[in-house]
């Protein structure tokens, strides 16, 4: 053999089949931490060891989460878990391991989402309902800050990917060439591509779960739209506020005198120039006493509300 031979480009030694490889192991790592389940009419999702004894799957799989489900893990084995809490806004579900199987399973190792850019590479990582690896590749194809799902959640950040969840990987992490999570793929945030929702969002919403069983957000009855209104007026820079056009009988904002009409141009202290902005000034007051900074006929007025939680039968899916 010529000693000058060398390996061709795609051969045993080459730099992709090295890359090939690296990605196979990958694979097998993050799947070590992931399970598949079954939700309403045999649909497959993936669930994934969050923290130490609980596993952490797509809401959207169940019409109403089930107290306990099967899981199934690597050979086909099969653990079972009980529901802990669900919040469809995010599409998290949070389940826990039975205790005889809570040290068996690590947890998927946790990333940053925050620096996730546009063209990063990433991977999701599943299971079968055989129980085998399963996994699709590709690109970050928008990263932007944080927005609010249609279903009212508050996401992080928007991280979007180049192309749809495959069948089986809602509920999967997602992570980036270093094999840490920057979140869990989702199918049901958008209609045209997959979505991310961020690590920090799942830490926040398991966090809110395992005090509760749901996620608290806060609601006042009322149906608003923005308009402009003077800049002296207390509102934005922008010069808008909230005209209500609607107030749910019997809801705090009729029982605190709302009326419609007013413009709601403060919450809470906080500018509330859109709902967004009005939800997230009255996060931190559900159950208290908030004040609301309003123009009614054009005369400022304070008026103080109790803000209410968010109606249970809007939590499930």
């Amino acid at each position: 053999m010529n000693s000058n031979t060398q390996a061709s480009p795609d051969g045993p030694g080459s730099p992709l089949a090295a890359h090939s490889d690296a990605l196979a192991g990958l694979v097998e790592r993050v799947a070590a931490s992931t399970f598949a389940v079954r939700g309403r009419r045999g649909t497959l999702a993936t669930a994934v060891v969050w923290q130490p004894g609980l596993v952490v799957t797509a809401a959207h799989v169940f019409r109403r989460a089930p107290a306990a489900i099967t899981l199934v893990g690597a050979e086909g084995r099969t653990v079972e878990a009980t529901l802990v809490g669900i919040d469809s806004s995010t599409d998290i579900a949070l389940f826990r391991l039975a205790l005889a199987d809570a040290s068996a399973f690590a947890p998927v190792a946790g990333g940053d989402a925050a620096g996730v850019r546009a063209g990063h590479f990433v991977v999701a990582v599943g299971r079968s309902g055989e129980g085998d690896p399963i996994a699709s590749s590709g690109i970050v194809n928008r990263a932007a800050g944080a927005w609010q799902t249609w279903l009212g959640g508050s996401l992080d950040r928007l991280i979007r990917l180049d192309g749809g969840v495959y069948e089986g990987l809602s509920g999967a992490p997602v992570v980036d060439a270093r094999g840490a999570a920057i979140g869990i793929a989702t199918a049901a945030l958008s209609r045209s591509y997959g979505v991310v929702v961020p690590t920090s969002t799942v830490a926040r919403v398991v966090a809110a779960l395992l005090a509760s069983g749901h996620v608290a957000r806060p609601w006042l009855g009322i149906g608003a739209q923005p308009v402009p209104v003077a800049a002296d007026a207390g509102a934005a820079a922008a010069g808008t506020g909230l005209l209500i056009s609607s107030l749910a009988p019997g809801g705090p904002a009729e029982r605190a005198g709302l009326l419609i009409g007013d413009i709601v141009v403060r919450a809470a202290g906080q500018i509330a120039a859109d709902l967004r902005a009005l939800r997230d000034a009255l996060a931190a007051h559900v159950g208290q006493a908030a004040t609301l900074s309003i123009l009614r006929g054009g005369v400022a007025q304070e008026l103080k509300v109790e803000v209410g939680e968010w109606p249970a039968e809007r939590r499930f899916c």
